[in-house]
């Protein structure tokens, strides 16, 4: 792995743990075992590194995600294997991160935004689409709307305004909100497919 490389994957990690505001290039030195010198060759700040590290991330989650899609054998399918990997990756983002984001460097916030727009609806728009094919989503279900409605109800489950950190369990209120979104859009077919996966599937 080359040194460059491995900065943007432990800042994008230090990121998304504590918060861009509440890392320093000295935390990004330390669990690379690499001097700001070296940072400073790659990267002018750490803003233009926490620039690079959202590209990085959702490049690499791109790749994950098309993944998923190739290789599930339905829609019903393809949305549990987004939850799970969703889920996996859940304990090392810190509820703050997009809030700080969004407060804090609202130009690194609309690269997010756009980078989000990009990956998560539009793959959302195909699988409902393909869902409708396989006559288990609704035929009257709008692509569009549901799959940005899905987004936000992601992203609401970190809004600490609404459910405050101390008292809830993020990865309870996602599976909630899963189980929510699937049984509102799904056909007969559809449910009787959902219910059988959810005894060898945990999204």
């Amino acid at each position: 792995m080359s040194i460059k490389l491995n900065i943007v994957e432990k800042a994008d990690s230090l990121f998304r743990t504590y918060g861009i505001r509440g890392v320093t290039v000295d935390d990004i030195c330390n669990a690379c075992g690499i001097s700001k010198k070296t940072i400073y060759k790659h990267y002018s700040d750490k803003y233009a590194l926490a620039n690079k590290s959202l590209e990085y991330h959702y490049d690499k989650l791109f790749k994950e995600i098309n993944s998923i899609v190739n290789n599930s054998s339905n829609a019903i399918e393809t949305f549990f294997k987004i939850s799970m990997h969703f889920r996996e990756t859940l304990n090392d983002i810190t509820p703050s991160f997009v809030h700080d984001l969004k407060k804090f460097h609202p130009k690194l916030y609309k690269i997010h935004e756009k980078s989000k727009e990009k990956l998560f609806v539009k793959t959302l728009q195909n699988v409902i689409k393909n869902g409708k094919d396989e006559g288990l989503i609704r035929s009257e279900i709008n692509e569009d709307i549901i799959s940005k409605l899905r987004i936000e109800m992601i992203e609401s489950g970190f809004n600490q305004d609404v459910f405050p950190q101390k008292e809830y369990d993020y990865m309870n209120i996602q599976i909630i909100s899963f189980d929510l979104f699937l049984r509102g859009v799904v056909t007969k077919k559809g449910l009787e497919i959902y219910e059988k996966t959810l005894t060898s599937f945990q999204p």
